[in-house]
């Protein structure tokens, strides 16, 4: 099955979409840095050997389109900070790396729904329990799909393909063996000869342990350089440059924000994925990210603490890393959220970390995760250096919209209609959240020993990981940042439209 193509210079370098039809045809519009082939497109990177297809990798760190007889089989991210859209309408479909772009191609205006925020972050549930409709229109229907590879007909049925396993880990050894082999085949993969330009690896690193670990692996690789934040959402030092110089990383330090103070243009990007925003605390390592290969420690809270109850199906306890995908693809970066590396065997990888062999790097506190903390102390980093204090520097925009300067929120809220403004500010719906958010908190906070706490807590606010998401504020927020980056793509797309209305 082949498809035509188009590669429009206008549109984000990594930014593609492919528009089907119940006759079987396939159109491709895509920018600049994807990479087309007679009967496949990819854009990122992927960890597999030179005989090895994209559907039939574990680890793919991007997306793209493959092709098995009379199916259209779309890969998929192998973590859940990012998805694939698929649109699904009368006259055929349509798939996108971005959801702005499906709806600027197709003209769909989203329906006013409080519930965006709370069904984007049902993803924290894992892999077989998320939403996965967003919204319907007068002509179809919109969905995000995630980690599953995706197998397409021609009329729109589709069915999702679950990615293979890695091999399984026994040891420390064995883990870590993967996953620096993993990194190794993705970074060359982003490298490789047949590309336009290579994607250089770029580390993160902070005092944690989860960035901090991943600039360890990545140092070995042959990675040159990190960047940091020099603060913390409460103010402390959380710069890695001390941690990254001892491995021999040049690291770039920049100042974290505080708050939003510029045209609301600049955060569209992080709230356009629906997912909250919190990661435009990375906006401002935007002069660096072009053309590079961006290690990230997402998801380490779960894979490597200790003490955390291992899942299979990728649940998690936040959101964060799961805004930047529309700012990756214009940015032209790749991702690689190191974490996620196997950890679908997170039974494993909890084992490993309570062996015997990893009783060393144990300190018996709450923030314990021996298998970042040997692999940084076998790498040479002194252990007073790193994994002291738990801290976090993501603002949590989606929560608090005093987040954004009174000039930023005005931004946002001329963007959609006044309505809906009324409804996310002012209703009873909002005066409910913040009752019931207040309730849990003081039960989480002095409730601990009162018989029924825990069940109180869930008739608050059922599970908090997507209750917190569920504000009016969050779906506002995200229309608003939609609609800005929509325009962006009208605008990048000059005058195409699909197939059916031309």
């Amino acid at each position: 099955m082949q498809f035509e193509r188009e590669a429009v210079p206008t549109l984000p370098p990594l930014a593609w979409l492919f528009e089907g039809t119940a006759a079987g045809k396939g159109k491709l519009l895509h920018g600049a840095a994807v990479c087309v082939h007679d009967d496949s497109f990819v854009e990122g990177c992927l960890a597999a050997r030179a005989d090895e297809a994209p559907q039939d990798v574990a680890h793919m760190f991007g997306s793209g389109l493959s092709t098995q007889g009379n199916t259209w089989l779309f890969v998929t991210p192998s973590h859940t900070l990012e998805s694939l859209y698929l649109y699904r309408y009368a006259a055929g479909w349509s798939m996108s790396n971005s959801l702005a772009f499906l709806a600027a191609y197709h003209g769909i205006v989203p329906p006013w729904d409080p519930r965006y925020g709370a069904r984007f972050a049902s993803l924290c549930l894992g892999i077989d329990a998320y939403e996965k409709t967003l919204f319907r229109t007068a002509d179809g229907e919109i969905m995000r799909l995630a980690y599953d590879n995706i197998a397409l007909t021609p009329n729109g049925d589709f069915l999702l393909i679950r990615k293979p396993l890695p091999p399984p880990f026994h040891s420390f050894a064995e883990y870590v063996d993967h996953l620096r082999e993993t990194l190794r085949l993705a970074c060359a993969n982003a490298m490789a000869p047949s590309r336009s330009a290579p994607y250089r690896p770029l580390a993160t690193c902070s005092t944690g342990y989860d960035s901090a670990c991943t600039a360890a692996l990545a140092a070995r690789l042959g990675c040159c350089e990190a960047v940091t934040l020099r603060t913390s959402r409460s103010g402390q030092r959380d710069s890695g440059k001390r941690i990254g110089e001892r491995l021999g990383l040049r690291v770039y330090e920049f100042d974290r924000p505080e708050i939003v103070e510029g045209a609301f243009e600049e955060v569209a990007d992080f709230l356009a994925t629906g997912m909250g925003g919190e990661d435009y605390c990375y906006q401002g390592f935007a002069p660096l990210l072009g053309g590079r290969v961006l290690l990230t420690g997402f998801h380490g809270d779960k894979i490597w603490a200790l003490h955390e109850k291992p899942n299979t199906v990728l649940a998690r306890g936040d959101l964060s890393g799961a805004s930047l995908q529309e700012f990756r693809l214009w940015q032209d970066f790749m991702h690689i959220p190191v974490p996620m590396i196997g950890a679908r065997r997170h039974p494993e990888i909890t084992a490993i970390a309570h062996a015997s062999e990893m009783r060393a790097y144990q300190v018996h506190n709450s923030y314990d995760r021996p298998i970042p903390r040997r692999i940084l102390e076998e790498a040479g980093v002194p252990r007073a250096l790193f994994g002291q204090q738990k801290k976090a520097t993501s603002l949590l925009l989606f929560l608090d919209s005093h987040l954004l300067s009174p000039a930023t929120r005005r931004d946002c809220e001329a963007v959609v209609p006044r309505q809906w403004v009324r409804t996310a500010t002012s209703t009873p719906a909002r005066a409910s959240w913040v009752l019931r958010g207040w309730g849990y908190r003081q039960l989480r906070r002095y409730g601990r020993r009162m018989p029924g706490s825990e069940w109180l807590q869930r008739a608050l606010v059922g599970d908090w990981r997507i209750f917190e998401h569920s504000h009016p504020w969050a779906a506002l927020e995200f229309v608003a940042g939609l609609l800005i980056v929509v325009h962006r793509y009208q605008n990048a797309l000059q005058g195409r439209r699909p197939a059916a209305c031309e």
